[in-house]
């Protein structure tokens, strides 16, 4: 007796344990607990370094030596240009081909074919800025490198910067030919024909010069050598400051970025080159050169390689020329000059501010010092302090010179007095007369809006859009979400918020995506038709027209009703089951999934089968159709009548041998 109930309890826990582990199979496998939520880094916009800098210290910037020495390898390697010979026109075409690649166009002035290239402003007046140089060489230069492709290589290195500017003013580039001729038999006098040819064309045409800057013999430079052998901006004093002097000063002040101190300015009018032609129509004009006087008996070799040559002071002066030319382009307009100076001072550090005044006035300095910085500040004019050192321990400071600032240069001069790195703002204020006619540039020259409006960085927005955006003008996507502000703002997304993966409409797709595709993130029916602009996308529909009664898999179903009933627009069967999406929506099935009921049977096999393609457990045994051996037949039933039957038969036999 005692054996069967330990059999039974066996047999019993058998059951229990076989129970449990289906029990285990049955529920859903658990979740595994989540790390703590990491904190979203904080967003941050880095603005462009060009933010720190004037308008024209943007220009010094952008200059590459490669602007420089690829034209002049191009120019030089085009053989002898001496009068009208091949070389001569090989060069001629060269430069003209690279001007049109910038969108500047030239062409061949004059008898005696001079190469003269325009860029447009968009002011209303014939005010211009003229760069120039000899594009000819002499008969005993083959190469010209000195002679003179350096100077043509630095007016092609300024239109390579300016190209990138749009200037209320014109700019002509000027390569003239017939200056390394001479008119006498004593060759003492030279002719210079293309030059006057150009000053005659430009007076014709009623231009009004306000500078002239040839560039002549740009290359020798040793640090070693005497102040007068370094680079000469010569001016014709004889005139009056404004004719001459003044543009020699600025330009020289914009040469001093460079952190070299490199020129000498000096009165000459006896140098015989092609700003002689401008100086005999009345414009302004210096000529630029090198001081060095090389031996005649030992000539430096006529290649780039020269040791003698210093290729890269030529590429400070295209940069310097460039600056200038913003400078001037940006006087008038009813605005007073401001320039400024946002310099990161390390420890003990010191940053100069440079401008040129055409006015005599009183400075006013202000700026700020974010950091609380000690910091000091001077303005000089040459060795006169207009402002003495004053330490300013504000956040916030101004402050008025002493002395009126002189006509000619100037210096603010700010220093970190202390051991750590100080941010520093500080700006200048000042009235121009770059002619010197006695009336302020902000009253002379005015221009009106360019057409179309500024755009510096190309991203549809303007620059005056952009402030009042608060974007960055040299940033073309300021947030860096793939999204160019311009589109953000007309589709009204946030362009100073990464927003990019975000669906502000709810139509499925992201505001990245509605951008590439034309459609409109705030706006889930960009076309109207009824038919979200998610849903067209997936389906491949056009979410840009209205299409809502088309009918492209001609299936009697239009775009909407293919949408409003999740069948696909371009195919009669979707899913490929074997059944007509008309026939499955008519049965209330699924026309994008061949097993509506996800029963493990196609639609189409449990038609076929008499069985409900919308019921997934036909004979409701707990088997889904598809694994199920026999789905029309109750497998439980079965079961149980397979199990109650002997389980009945062997009780009541059971019963009959207990009694």
């Amino acid at each position: 007796m005692e054996r069967r109930k330990l059999a039974a309890i066996v047999v019993i826990l058998a059951v229990i344990s076989m129970a449990a582990v289906a029990v285990m199979q049955l529920l859903p496998p658990p979740v595994e607990p989540e790390g703590p939520e990491q904190p979203e880094q904080p967003f941050e916009i880095v603005p462009d370094p060009y933010n720190a800098l004037n308008w024209w210290d943007i220009a010094f910037d952008m200059g590459e030596i490669t602007h420089f020495l690829t034209p002049l390898s191009q120019i030089t390697g085009t053989g002898n240009r001496f009068g009208p010979s091949e070389g001569y026109y090989a060069a001629g075409d060269n430069i003209i081909e690279r001007l049109a690649s910038m969108s500047i166009s030239a062409d061949y002035w004059g008898a005696h074919d001079s190469v003269v290239g325009c860029q447009p402003g968009y002011g209303v007046d014939n005010r211009s800025i003229v760069f120039g140089a000899h594009l000819d060489s002499s008969e005993t230069s083959p190469r010209g490198v000195e002679q003179n492709g350096a100077g043509c290589a630095v007016v092609v290195a300024i239109a390579s910067i300016l190209s990138q500017f749009r200037l209320p003013i014109d700019v002509y580039y000027c390569f003239f030919q017939a200056n390394m001729e001479f008119v006498d038999s004593e060759r003492t006098i030279r002719a210079m024909y293309g030059s006057k040819e150009v000053a005659q064309i430009l007076d014709n045409e009623q231009v009004e010069v306000i500078a002239f800057y040839n560039f002549d013999e740009v290359l020798f430079y040793d640090p070693l050598q005497p102040e007068g052998e370094r680079i000469a901006i010569e001016h014709d004093m004889a005139s009056n400051y404004f004719k001459t002097k003044y543009l020699a000063e600025l330009l020289d002040a914009f040469m001093k970025r460079s952190g070299l101190d490199i020129v000498t300015i000096r009165q000459q009018w006896l140098t015989q080159t092609d700003h002689w032609a401008f100086w005999d129509h009345g414009f302004p004009a210096v000529n630029v050169k090198s001081g060095h006087q090389p031996d005649p008996e030992f000539p430096p070799p006529d290649r780039i390689s020269s040791f003698a040559y210093n290729l890269t002071q030529a590429r400070y002066l295209a940069q310097a020329a460039a600056s200038v030319a913003v400078y001037l382009g940006s006087k008038g307009n009813g605005q007073r000059t401001t320039q400024k100076l946002q310099p990161m001072l390390g420890g003990f550090d010191s940053a100069p501010l440079r401008a040129v005044m055409t006015v005599p006035q009183t400075l006013t300095v202000y700026g700020t010092t974010p950091d609380y910085g000690n910091i000091t500040v001077r303005v000089r004019h040459g060795a006169t302090d207009l402002l003495p050192t004053t330490v300013i321990t504000e956040e916030n400071f101004t402050i008025e010179c002493n002395e009126p600032a002189p006509i000619g240069p100037l210096e603010v001069i700010v220093t970190n007095l202390e051991n750590t790195t100080s941010d520093v703002e500080l700006y200048v204020d000042y009235s121009s007369d770059i002619d010197g006619n006695g009336v302020i540039d902000s009253e002379q020259y005015s221009w009106p809006e360019p057409v179309p409006p500024l755009d510096w960085d190309g991203d549809r927005l303007s620059d005056e859009d952009e402030v009042e955006a608060e974007t960055d003008i040299f940033v073309p996507d300021t947030d860096n979400d793939g999204m160019r502000d311009g589109l953000e703002v007309q589709f009204g997304l946030d362009p100073l918020r990464n927003d990019r993966e975000e669906d502000a409409d709810s139509d499925g797709l992201s505001n990245f995506e509605e951008i590439g595709l034309g459609t409109h993130p705030l706006n889930n029916d960009t076309d109207s038709d009824q038919i979200p602009d998610g849903w067209e996308v997936e389906f491949k529909t056009d979410p840009l027209t209205n299409d809502s009664s088309s009918d492209p898999d001609g299936d009697t179903l239009t775009n909407l009703e293919e949408y409003q009933n999740s069948s696909d627009p371009f195919s009669e069967d979707g899913d490929s089951d074997g059944v007509l999406d008309v026939e499955e929506i008519a049965l209330g099935m699924d026309p994008l999934n061949e097993d509506s009921d996800g029963d493990g049977l196609r639609d189409q096999l449990e038609l076929f089968e008499g069985l409900d393609p919308l019921t997934p457990d036909y004979d409701v045994d707990l088997s889904p159709d598809g694994p199920d051996h026999n789905p029309r037949i109750n497998a439980i039933i079965v079961m149980v009548l397979i199990v109650a039957i002997p389980f009945l038969l062997g009780s009541f036999y059971f019963r009959r041998r207990i009694r």
